[in-house]
């Protein structure tokens, strides 16, 4: 449990002190996107996995300070553990009381799983070492199965409340114009997805897919100077320059309540609506299979039963019985890759070659015409030799 204390003497600064500007990076904080190289993310993101440490880890942060339990031990989850590989310091269970305590955007200091501005404790939680995580890991193991029998249970529920949308298809947009018979890309920005891309780099190129962005995807791939062909992400995670990129724009809502009419009036963009419950990156793969893409490629998603297993209870059922739905055209980025990224050797081409040209030489000769033009070969390769002995003598 956290202590709040106040007024106690900082810490004398040495090598085991941590400071720099604290910045909450909440869920949904805009703050979290202004995260700088040194700053000191505070969050709420219990069962941190590794999709969040990776962005973390991108920002460059010096230290994550996790008002939650960044593992709970139900599974394996590889938050803490990409952290501590990096090189940073996280302070875990500090509790909620940290975002009233202290501001976004002012100086602390951390030392021994305590928080300070100037002199005065703020926050206190634990500090997790490489030792620290390794045990928790090993427990979660244990909590697997468990996990696996609950994903069952979860799944059921979830199929039976949209047995209509992905059995039928039904609320589904339709967008055949821009997806039938074409290869789709769903770009999600977690889970090592710059790699993915790069891995299927040529993949593309000659395939020219359709590329669907989940929600902050499209910025990212906007600021890389590639446009996609259709976002889709609740309507507060879709930023203006998305929404007037000139993709299509699908709005996903699990109320069924539609927003931002005004929003897309101005941008002079007429949006879809997409009615369900469940990830927008699951959705997009709905989307992509009710529309007829004939190959769906993932990139940036969960690669493995722990990464898998790493969410909530609810997404990862929905991400189960999405996936089962799209399963004959689905494809992870690195099978992609892997098929089309490998270098083909020139010797074994050289070698076919030459045998063909050896086996229709050999069929050549044995006919009366392929014995004259040898003949002929000969007499002349003969004179030649006769000219340059004249040379050199």
């Amino acid at each position: 449990m956290s202590r709040w204390k106040s007024r106690e003497p900082t810490p004398q600064t040495d090598d085991a002190t941590v400071s720099g500007v604290a910045k909450f990076a909440r869920p949904g904080d805009h703050a979290a996107k202004s995260l700088k190289s040194g700053d000191i993310a505070v969050v709420d993101l219990p069962d941190l996995d590794r999709a969040q440490a990776e962005a973390l880890v991108g920002r460059g942060v010096r230290a994550v300070v996790n008002a939650a339990a960044s593992s709970s031990g139900n599974y394996p989850n590889l938050g803490p553990k990409v952290l501590a590989d990096a090189g940073i310091l996280l302070i875990d269970k500090v509790g909620a009381g940290v975002f009233s305590s202290m501001r976004s955007g002012e100086k602390v200091a951390i030392r021994d799983g305590k928080i300070f501005r100037g002199k005065t404790l703020i926050a206190q939680g634990t500090s997790l070492d490489d030792a620290a995580v390794s045990a928790s890991l090993g427990e979660a193991e244990q909590g697997l199965s468990t996990q696996l029998g609950s994903l069952t249970a979860n799944a059921a529920d979830h199929l039976e409340r949209e047995r209509a949308m992905l059995l039928q298809g039904e609320r589904v947009p339709q967008l055949r114009d821009r997806l039938r018979g074409r290869h789709v890309v769903v770009v999600s920005q977690g889970y090592e997805w710059e790699a993915d891309l790069k891995k299927i780099k040529r993949w593309m190129r000659e395939h020219d897919p359709v590329i669907i962005a989940v929600t902050d995807a499209a910025d990212a791939l906007l600021a890389r100077g590639t446009t996609p062909h259709v976002v889709i992400g609740p309507v507060d995670d879709l930023s203006d320059r998305a929404v007037r990129s000139g993709a299509d724009i699908v709005v996903t809502s699990g109320s069924g309540k539609a927003t931002g009419h005004e929003r897309f009036e101005k941008a002079d963009v007429d949006a879809h609506t997409f009615v369900a419950a469940g990830l927008p990156a699951d959705l997009a793969l709905v989307l992509a299979d009710e529309n007829d893409a004939p190959v769906i490629v993932q990139v940036g998603q969960p690669k493995g039963l722990v990464q898998f297993l790493e969410r909530g209870a609810a997404e990862v059922a929905s991400s189960f019985v999405t996936r089962l739905r799209a399963s004959s055209r689905l494809v992870d980025a690195d099978a992609v890759g892997h098929l089309s990224g490998r270098a083909v050797p020139m010797w074994p081409i050289f070698l076919l070659l030459l045998a063909g040209v050896v086996a229709l030489v050999v069929a050549v000769a044995a006919t009366p015409v392929g014995q004259q033009w040898f003949d002929s070969l000969g007499e002349r390769v003969s004179d030649l030799r006769t000219w340059i002995e004249g040379l050199i003598s």
